[in-house]
C-alpha cells in the first residue's frame, strides 16, 4: 500500500457513502494516532459527525424523489465529502508516510504500482485544457485521448502550484477527453494537472493550468 488516502467518494453511490464514512468516523474516534483537538481549519470529529447526520437526514428525506429534497442531499454530500477530503490532507501529512497510522484512519490506501514487463511509463497527456461546466462551480478538464492509458488521475491544488504539498487528488476518470467536476467554490482560483495511467503504473504530469471558477 501507498501512504495516500483514497478520497474519490464521488464513485461510490449512497448506501456504500454512508457506510464508509460512517467506518472513516468510527476508526478516528479516539484514534491515538491522530488526537483531537486538530488545527484550523481542519474539521473536528465533531463537525463531521454533525455533517454526516445532516447528509443522513438529507438522503432519508429524498426517498420521496421530491426535486429540492434531492438538491439538499446533492449538497449535504458534497459538503462531507469536502470536509473529508480536507481531513485525509491533514492525516496524510501528520501520519509521516507510516502506513500502517494510515491504515487505522478507516480511508482506503491507494494500492502499490505493479509495472509490466512490457509497459513503460507514460508521457504527458498532450492537448491539456479547461472550460467552465453548465452549472456554477463546474469545470469540464479534456486532454487528447493517450496511447496506453486504461485511465487518467487527476490532482487539484490551490495556493503555490511549486509546492507538492498544496496538491491533492481529485477524480480518476476512465476518459480524458470529458472530465466533470462539481462543488468546486466560485470566485476561486484552481490548479489542476493529468496524468495517465497505463500497465506500467503512473504517467507523467501534465503541465499545471489555473482557472478562476464561476
Amino acid at each position: 500500500m501507498q501512504p495516500k488516502l483514497v478520497i474519490a467518494f464521488d464513485t461510490l453511490n449512497e448506501a456504500d457513502f454512508q457506510a464508509k464514512v460512517g467506518h472513516i468516523l468510527s476508526s478516528l474516534t479516539n484514534n491515538p494516532n491522530f488526537p483531537e483537538p486538530w488545527p484550523e481549519p481542519v474539521p473536528s470529529l465533531a463537525r463531521l459527525n454533525e455533517a454526516y447526520s445532516i447528509y443522513v437526514a438529507a438522503y432519508h428525506a429524498s426517498l420521496t424523489h421530491d426535486t429540492l429534497k434531492t438538491k439538499q442531499r446533492v449538497a449535504a454530500r458534497q459538503t462531507l465529502t469536502d470536509m473529508l477530503k480536507h481531513v485525509a490532507s491533514y492525516l496524510e501529512v501528520i501520519a509521516h508516510l507510516d502506513t500502517d497510522k494510515l491504515f487505522t484512519t478507516g480511508f482506503d490506501l491507494r494500492k502499490d504500482i505493479v509495472r509490466g514487463i512490457y509497459g513503460g511509463i507514460l508521457p504527458a497527456p498532450s492537448g491539456f485544457k479547461i472550460t467552465h461546466g453548465q452549472k456554477s462551480g463546474s469545470l469540464i478538464l479534456h486532454v487528447a485521448r493517450l496511447a496506453g492509458a486504461k485511465s487518467y488521475d487527476v490532482d487539484m491544488a490551490q495556493g503555490d502550484p511549486t509546492i507538492e504539498a498544496n496538491w491533492h487528488h481529485a477524480t480518476n476518470s476512465a476518459t480524458g477527453t470529458h472530465i466533470l467536476l462539481e462543488g468546486l467554490t466560485p470566485g476561486q482560483t484552481y490548479w489542476f494537472r493529468i496524468r495517465g495511467i497505463g500497465s506500467g503504473g503512473e504517467g507523467v504530469w501534465t503541465d499545471p493550468l489555473s482557472v478562476i471558477v464561476l
